[in-house]
């Protein structure tokens, strides 16, 4: 009987400290996202997504690697914004970067995030619902 007890509280603890993660992370990307809802035209939670970087980012994501990961995106009249579990990965304003359709439900931005080491150029293909939408309505104000 103590056998069973000590296993039903190892997993427990497991479990919930799985859940306190996934909702650490999940917090952390709508932290990333906020801006005020009346100017949200578009917002995707919890997308599946690709990040690819040209240098490594500390607690982040590493150059040269397919990095997967949830992210969230909104969109608003002046920028985009991509948050992943490690912040806002990237924010794209008019002449910023680029965004496009390269299949159903594929969408596709690049740009730069600046650092205190200079630019580093950050691409995030995300799998998204409209996505010919949304590459659509940000090629129209955020075309470099």
């Amino acid at each position: 009987m103590t056998l069973a007890i000590s296993i039903a509280v190892v997993f427990g603890t497991l479990a919930a400290s799985r859940f306190l993660i996934e909702w650490r992370r999940s917090r952390r990307r709508l932290q990333a996202t906020q801006v005020p809802k009346n100017l949200v035209v578009k917002s995707a939670r919890g997308v599946n997504a690709r990040i690819f970087v040209d240098q490594d980012i500390l607690d982040g994501p590493k150059a040269n690697v397919i990095n997967n990961t949830s992210a969230d995106l909104v969109l608003t009249d002046d920028r985009l914004i991509v948050a992943t579990r490690h912040g806002r990965m990237l924010e794209i304003t008019a002449g910023g970067g680029s965004v496009r359709c390269t299949g159903p439900r594929r969408l596709v931005i690049e740009g730069e995030r600046l650092r205190k080491t200079g630019p580093m150029k950050v691409r995030v293909e995300a799998l998204v619902e409209d996505a010919e939408g949304w590459a659509a309505f940000a090629s129209e104000r955020f075309a470099s």
